[in-house]
């Protein structure tokens, strides 16, 4: 994955994954995404600014404990005595985001776990768009929920569908290379939505049929001076704000019809 950086203001009609750093003094930054070089290379000479890769970390034990609901390790990790009680979801630090570490997979874990313990129904459907290791679809299988995982990196695809076999979930959790932004998106008591702030954006006059059906929403991968615009988006297509929570710069937000 590729970023580029720059001061000057979004272009109209960018396809790519982008987001809008607020930075206290300064004039805000505008990161954009890309899995390739060239899209990057050309907005450069239109919009300056510095390209440089992300570098993924070697996977290492990582532990991260959801309340008494769920508990998330690497798959190598010993698990304490005292926390065997706890259900156990393995996840590698490997290729695909999300392992649980990052502030936006946390916080999205806990409005799921949260969700699903007072859920009514026995089996909800949970829909993670942007799945990447799967965590999130993993984690509400865990839960006896039945799970869709969307990514439209194969990367991410293979690696969810290798965290399902490790955690035996292959049943309750179908992950598959789908764009959430053009495929028709199936009925689900729950969407969860770990993306930039532009797509959210973009996904929420899609949801109209859910909102119909009582669906309730987690968004997340929104940075501290974003969010207010996903708020005030969600309530122009009548969804209500029901638990917003933040973690260090990153915000989630659940919202209902």
């Amino acid at each position: 994955m590729y970023i580029l950086e720059t001061p000057n203001h979004t272009p109209q009609n960018l396809a790519l994954p982008h987001a809008e750093i607020e930075r206290p003094g300064r004039p805000p930054l505008l990161q954009i995404y890309s899995p390739t070089l060239p899209p990057l290379r050309h907005l450069q000479r239109q919009l300056k600014g510095k390209i440089r890769k992300l570098i993924v970390r070697p996977s290492t034990p990582f532990q991260l404990r959801i309340a008494q609901r769920l508990l998330i390790t690497s798959d190598h990790r010993v698990v304490a005595k005292k926390d065997r009680a706890i259900p156990r979801l393995k996840i590698r630090a490997g290729p695909a985001f999300g392992s649980g570490e990052h502030a936006t997979t946390h916080l999205c874990l806990r409005y799921l776990t949260h969700f699903l313990a007072s859920s009514p129904k026995p089996k909800p459907t949970v829909l993670d768009l942007g799945c990447g290791s799967g965590i999130l679809a993993l984690a509400a299988a865990k839960w006896s929920a039945n799970s869709i995982g969307w990514d439209l990196d194969p990367t991410a695809i293979q690696e969810a569908q290798r965290n399902a076999r490790i955690n035996r979930l292959n049943n309750k959790a179908k992950f598959s290379v789908t764009d959430a932004l053009r495929s028709p998106l199936p009925d689900a008591d729950l969407i969860v939505a770990n993306l930039y702030d532009s797509l959210l954006l973009h996904l929420l006059p899609r949801l109209e049929r859910h909102k119909k059906s009582h669906t309730s929403l987690i968004f997340s991968g929104i940075l501290h001076g974003q969010e207010n615009s996903i708020i005030r988006a969600a309530r122009r297509f009548r969804w209500k704000l029901q638990r917003r929570g933040r973690l260090g710069r990153w915000h989630c937000l659940q919202f209902r019809a």
